[in-house]
């Protein structure tokens, strides 16, 4: 059998090609998104070691408390210690563009390590930072401690690259007596000590306080970098997306493999008369799978690395590229399982060809078996089951603990499974509708959508398996988009619901605002009115025809004397969240946009093998006076109905999802993006027309001269 699969391999090559770009295309995302964390992680934690370098001994307080100055006097006097660094990071406020205290600004202030120094006031601030706030060198970066209304005016020394584990806020490293002051609680961290030749750690162990903790240098990085090691926040949900991608290639290999069996129905009975057994059958059709999977998995992890380098140049030019055995392992496992798996149930079916079918005409493919009532059965009982969670996950909203939510994730997949498994019974049906409508439309080439709708539902197993794999993207992507704008929308609702007014007076302190500047607010002549929200907010509103940025300007001249005071404006605020949600779903819809590419991959491998195995039909049709454009544009009209019921059934699944979703969060409304769910649907319908461009050539080429050929 091994050189009957070679030659099989051989002789479907072309036909296989499509279905291991699938597989590159799935597994080169996994891959990628294991390496570029791997990178990642593995260059925070080089970083994270670093800073323990030249570290001989490290002493921590006991769990919830610090290290007092009586404290650090009495570890730096030690015998054996040359050099005692005390470390604290203290979290503090940054100033806005007006000068107050913003309460939702905050920056890292963290004392130098063990052998650098900072005098005075001076500080280092990251580059990231002074390039996005327009700092430099020279100038001045001002905060204040966490409840305090003192604003502190730091002066930039110098300029470092971020560390590690920076975030979005300034990171400002500061000498020890600048952090101590902005520490709340005050105290050190820990302290670093440098011994002195010839002492050791062991003498100065036993000279602590028994209630301090006590690490060498690899002691010391080894916690640094299990505390700060946070790649599982990157991978678990690039793998989540992926997912969907590997789900979608599923569906396309197991309908590429069912139409190649069913195409090889006399070669596999040929097999059968000359001796095969139904086993080394099934062997033969899953060591093809195999090899496609291995071939495909093995470029996948190739491309994935060249992805994962490009995207982590981007992130950060320093990276050091880590691909591991694991990773690659991992990676080309997945690869061949889901492939060999998706191969599974059309090598099964080739075992049932018997040895009498290599008496028989090679088959057109055509299958016209529905749905059994088994089937039937299982989907409509998933979909109702389905449908209960989420119902029950909507009304539990975010009580027990966001039980609701997992409810509704869960029962939105058992509620897609049903819909998966009733595809041949439903998808048929709505094709014939929408060819109905197709053919209406189409006036003069009625005849042509009329040919494209029947040639489309004549096989519902397979129509049904070739919408499902853009049916799991566009539902996907749908169903995102609709909780995307539907939290967009509830912004407006949320905030205007807590402090229903054009702008907000805040207090950084537990101080409430004071009732002289609450009244020196209200007097003004560009101010409608004012409520006091709680003591720490004023909801202000603009007088009717008064300029937004003139009443904004007349409040802060108001409150000059309070930094504590921030005057913020909604609608700057609305425009900020909004344009970080657009960041995050253009990063989103980009990885998602990788499942329509392979479900578009799919109908163009699916119509391919159907011209394929319809070349006696075609040409029949040529030979009655079908023309080359009338070929093409039914071979067109056949792929926009499978993308329209894709398009059509994912929109409305997505929504529904979605739907259960929102109303399990509370403070969010439910909002149906009608636009952005047409241009999803819309996409979808011109991915299957653009498929069936290279196969509607394939079969306009065709001769009549084919239909009168013997097979």
């Amino acid at each position: 059998m091994r050189s009957v699969v070679l030659a099989g391999l051989r002789a479907h090559l072309l036909r296989l090609v499509l279905t291991g770009l699938v597989v590159v295309l799935s597994v080169g995302f996994t891959a990628a998104t294991l390496i570029l964390t791997d990178s990642l992680d593995a260059g925070s934690r080089r970083e994270l070691a670093a800073g323990a370098e030249g570290v001989d001994l490290a002493v921590l307080p006991p769990p919830d408390a610090t290290l007092s100055e009586a404290d650090l006097d009495a570890i730096a006097g030690l015998d054996g210690v040359a050099a005692a660094a005390p470390r604290q990071e203290a979290t503090v406020h940054t100033a806005d563009a007006d000068g107050r205290i913003d309460p939702f600004g905050y920056a890292r202030v963290l004392a130098p390590p063990l052998g650098t120094s900072i005098e005075g006031d001076g500080v280092v601030l990251d580059r990231r930072s002074a390039e996005r706030l327009g700092l430099g060198v020279g100038e001045e970066i001002t905060v204040a401690a966490d409840g305090s209304a003192e604003l502190v005016a730091l002066p930039i020394t110098a300029l470092a690259d971020p560390s590690s584990d920076a975030g979005d806020d300034p990171e400002i490293t500061a000498s020890w007596e600048v952090v101590r002051e902005l520490a709340d609680p005050a105290g050190a961290s820990r302290v670093d000590l440098r011994l002195a030749d010839g002492a050791g750690t062991a003498a100065v162990r036993a000279a602590l306080p028994g209630d301090l903790e006590a690490l060498t240098g690899p002691e010391l990085a080894q916690r640094l970098v299990d505390a700060s090691s946070q790649r599982e926040a990157l991978r678990i949900p690039l793998l989540m997306l992926g997912a969907v991608s590997l789900i979608v290639a599923a569906f396309v290999i197991a309908n590429t493999f069912r139409i190649l069996v069913a195409q090889r129905t006399r070669e596999l009975a040929l097999l059968r008369t000359v001796g095969a057994t139904r086993r080394q059958v099934l062997r033969g059709v899953l060591a093809e799978s195999a090899a496609v999977g291995l071939a495909g998995s093995l470029a996948g992890v190739a491309a994935g690395a060249l992805t994962a380098l490009a995207v982590g140049s981007l992130l950060d030019a320093s990276l050091v590229l880590t691909v591991t055995g694991t990773t690659v392992a991992w990676s080309v496992v997945i690869g061949v399982l889901m492939t060999v798996g998706s191969a599974l149930l059309p090598a099964r079916s080739a075992t049932r060809v018997s040895p009498l079918a290599a008496l028989q005409a090679v088959p057109d493919g055509a299958d016209s078996r529905t749905a059994g009532r088994v089937r039937a059965v299982l989907g409509v009982l998933a979909m109702v089951a389905g449908a209960l969670l989420q119902v029950a996950g909507a009304a539990a909203g975010t009580s027990g603990g966001g039980m609701g939510l997992v409810a509704v994730v869960f029962g939105a997949a058992v509620c897609f499974l049903g819909l998966l498994i009733l595809g041949p019974t439903m998808v048929p049906p709505l094709v014939r509708m929408l060819g109905g409508i197709a053919a209406r439309l189409s006036g003069g080439s009625r005849s042509t959508a009329d040919l494209a709708t029947a040639n489309a539902v004549r096989n519902p197993r397979r129509v049904a398996a070739t919408t499902a794999a853009l049916l799991i993207g566009v539902t996907t992507v749908a169903g995102f988009l609709t909780v995307v704008e539907s939290a967009r929308d509830s912004v407006s609702v949320v905030v205007d619901g807590r402090v229903p007014a054009d702008f907000a007076v805040r207090t950084a302190t537990a101080e409430p605002i004071p009732d002289a500047v609450a009244r020196a607010v209200e007097e003004l002549p560009e101010i409608g009115s004012v409520v006091e929200d709680g003591g720490d907010v004023l909801a202000v509103d603009a007088a009717g025809g008064v300029d937004g940025d003139d009443a904004r300007a007349a409040i802060v001249a108001a409150t000059a004397d309070h930094p504590e005071l921030s005057v913020q404006s909604f609608a700057q605020r609305r425009a900020d969240f909004e344009q970080d949600l657009n960041e995050a779903v253009n990063v989103v819809l980009a990885i998602l946009a990788l499942a329509l590419v392979i479900a578009f991959i799919g109908i163009a491998n699916t119509l391919s093998l159907s011209v394929h195995e319809r070349t006696r039909e075609i040409g029949l049709l040529r030979a009655l006076g079908l023309t080359r454009r009338q070929t093409r544009i039914m071979l067109g009209v056949e792929a926009a109905l499978m993308g329209a019921v894709a398009a059509v059934v994912g929109s409305a699944a997505g929504a529904l999802f979605a739907w259960a979703a929102v109303s399990s969060i509370e403070e969010l409304e439910f909002v149906v993006p009608w636009g952005l769910l047409a241009l999803s649907g819309a996409v979808a319908t011109v991915l299957g027309v653009l498929a069936s461009i290279a196969p509607g050539q394939r079969a306009a080429r065709t001769s009549p001269v084919v239909a009168l050929a013997a097979e």
